[in-house]
């Protein structure tokens, strides 16, 4: 009489402990990042062949639509709150705690000192439908200057500044950022533009 073959059975595995894993990971990620700002204006900037990145922390931006306003922007979101009670401080513009834990949220800022409680009193939505004016820079008012002499030598003395234009932005209102940077001393900056393809 021929033996019985037993029964062949593929390998096992128990899937469980893999799936615990790979949701604590994917948990942990959702927890641990932190997702940028949005950007008050969209901005096309121009290409260059350098190769220097921008650092991640540390920067001060200043943007030029292709209007010729100027927005001022800070990277480091924990720095902003500093940044806005230095500036109510130094210019007496009255910002409640509420008004500094709303503009921690903000990547950049378009509006004067003069309008800047009401329009982080605004919603979301109605901030994002507002027209913005800018901040004002010209021979008669230099306030885009102030922002920035608060942010690098009151609230953060190692930052650096960067410089983000619009590809149509007429020459006129870079030369006058560039001629009021240089009367206040700030020589040192940094042009942001996008990778050249080939």
């Amino acid at each position: 009489m021929a033996a019985v073959k037993p029964q062949r059975h593929g390998p096992s595995m128990d899937m469980t402990a893999m799936c615990d894993v790979a949701f604590l990971i994917l948990t942990f990620f959702i927890m641990t990042s932190s997702f940028k700002s949005e950007e008050s204006v969209t901005i096309q900037t121009p290409s260059s062949v350098a190769e220097e990145l921008l650092p991640e922390a540390d920067v001060a931006t200043i943007t030029i639509d292709p209007t010729g306003y100027y927005y001022f922007g800070i990277t480091n979101s924990q720095e902003r709150a500093p940044f806005a009670a230095k500036l109510s401080e130094k210019f007496n513009l009255g910002l409640t705690n509420a008004d500094l834990a709303q503009f921690s949220t903000l990547a950049e800022v378009g509006v004067p000192m003069k309008s800047l409680k009401q329009y982080l009193a605004l919603s979301d939505g109605d901030r994002e439908r507002m027209k913005l004016t800018g901040i004002p820079l010209d021979s008669t008012n230099t306030e885009l200057v102030d922002w920035i002499d608060t942010y690098t030598r009151d609230v953060n003395t190692g930052s650096k500044l960067a410089i983000r234009g619009d590809q149509s932005t007429q020459y006129p209102a870079i030369k006058t950022l560039f001629d009021e940077l240089g009367k206040a001393d700030i020589n040192k900056f940094q042009l942001i533009t996008s990778k050249e393809t080939n």
